[in-house]
């Protein structure tokens, strides 16, 4: 009897073991599924089906299995993945990343500013390059044989030299040079924007002094003497009668000198001044995006560049149908 007994409870608890095994053992009918993206509120599609449903959110009623999950959001790229659904928990999570023409349209206003920035820094070096670069021109064409050579060193060395180096040469050389001079040999550091405009001014005024003296030297003769024969000193035959010629003839000249220092100006990103070039290696830093960022800065500076030598040709133009 006693045996009877202990054979059905071991039966008995043999079941029971089983069935809680398999309780353990089956998964659940339905379950959940946790979708979250940033941004959020994309649309969710499962199996090319909208579920009418934005993240962040939960899908239930699902089962187990393979699905096609699909994030739509307007102005970001679709982001698919294929997900298996288990019986433990299921969280799927999307970075969306920008369509290209909404990024650039995003990165726009800060480009903007830099190129605001680069035309304030051309239109100031440009214009303290033709007074340096007058003066030098006139340097070089008086009869002087020791102006001549200092204003001959000058251009020579500015023009033989990269305009990267003579940038540098400024911002890292002239602060220990100051501090020697004015603080005891401790350096003196000095402003992007103040490097800046230093050194495309000096590298405007070489170049700008060269095209001074060409259009000088292209008055005839013939005008110097006549107004030395009219009893003008070489100063104000200079001023009064060369000059005024000389300047109608390099307008087109410094108007090609502008367009090549905007985009010569790209180079004092190299020392931290946040003009357009800086803004853009910011905006690439963060956001890993180069190809996008580089095309619209080339098109920003184009669209800069065009007005520009339009109205370079206009003057050229209109310059020889005066003569």
């Amino acid at each position: 009897m006693r045996i009877k007994i202990s054979l059905s409870l071991t039966i008995l608890l043999s079941l029971l073991f089983t069935l809680s095994s398999m309780s353990i053992a089956t998964p659940p009918k339905y379950l959940v599924l946790q979708v979250t993206s940033e941004p959020t509120h994309a649309a969710i599609y499962l199996d090319q089906k909208f579920t009418g449903k934005y993240t962040p959110c939960k899908l239930d009623g699902l089962s187990i299995g393979t699905y096609q999950l699909e994030l739509r959001k307007k102005n970001y790229r679709t982001e698919k993945r294929k997900i298996k659904l288990s019986a433990n928990e299921n969280n799927e999570d999307f970075l969306l990343v920008e369509t290209s023409l909404y990024y650039m349209w995003l990165c726009l206003p800060a480009l903007l500013l830099g190129a605001a920035m680069t035309l304030f820094l051309t239109l100031i070096a440009v214009f303290n390059g033709i007074i340096l670069g007058t003066i030098a021109g006139i340097a070089k064409v008086i009869h002087n044989k020791t102006i001549n050579l200092l204003a001959g060193i000058y251009v020579d060395f500015i023009r033989g030299t990269p305009l990267l180096v003579q940038i540098f040469m400024i911002h890292f050389g002239l602060p220990p040079l100051l501090g020697n001079l004015f603080s005891h040999g401790q350096p003196i550091p000095l402003n992007p924007f103040f490097s800046a405009i230093l050194a495309l001014s000096i590298n405007s005024g070489a170049y700008v002094a060269e095209i001074m003296r060409a259009g000088i030297q292209s008055i005839d003769k013939g005008q110097m003497e006549a107004a030395r024969s009219l009893g003008m000193t070489y100063r104000q035959a200079m001023r009064f009668i060369i000059l005024p010629q000389a300047i109608k003839q390099v307008i087109p000249p410094l108007g090609n000198e502008f367009i090549a220092m905007l985009k010569d100006s790209s180079l004092v990103s190299v020392i931290g001044m946040e003009e357009l070039v800086r803004k853009a290696q910011i905006i690439v830093t963060r956001s890993y995006r180069p190809t996008e960022t580089w095309l619209e800065v080339g098109l920003i500076f184009l669209l800069m560049t065009i007005p520009f030598t339009r109205l370079v040709s206009w003057l050229e133009r209109r310059l020889k149908t005066n003569d």
